[in-house]
């Protein structure tokens, strides 16, 4: 199935400083994410959705990104100390406890700013 949308040709155009940055404004008004993908849909007739600005949206997707990442590193972190923990005994265990114990306050912190960002996102929407 993914064999018969593999993209396996090029297609290569020359063009001007100022066509190019003609095609640059045009996609950034745009949501594509990629210029190959919004000249491939301009190329072959498709459409083409435009851009409008709602910045507190995009703040607020950056944000949900950059909190999803550190929950993942966390969730790493402790995935790995689960481990340690469930394979060693006498004073290694001790250190991996203690371990746990720093990142239990690692957690509880990233826990707290992601309420105070939930809190405070929901009285921005309230108030429009």
């Amino acid at each position: 199935m993914k064999e018969k949308n593999k993209r396996s040709k090029w297609l290569h155009v020359r063009l001007t400083l100022q066509e190019y940055e003609k095609i640059q404004v045009a996609f950034e008004q745009t949501v594509q994410d990629n210029l190959s993908d919004y000249t491939r849909k301009l190329l072959l007739k498709k459409p083409v959705i435009g851009r409008y600005k709602d910045t507190g949206m995009q703040e607020l997707l950056a944000e949900l990104a950059s909190l999803r990442r550190d929950l993942h590193g966390i969730a790493t972190n402790y995935n790995q100390l689960v481990k340690k923990i469930n394979s060693t005994t006498g004073n290694e265990l001790k250190i991996h406890l203690s371990e746990g114990n720093i990142l239990q306050r690692v957690i509880e912190d990233s826990l707290k700013s992601v309420t105070l960002f939930i809190n405070q996102s929901a009285a921005k929407w309230l108030q429009s």
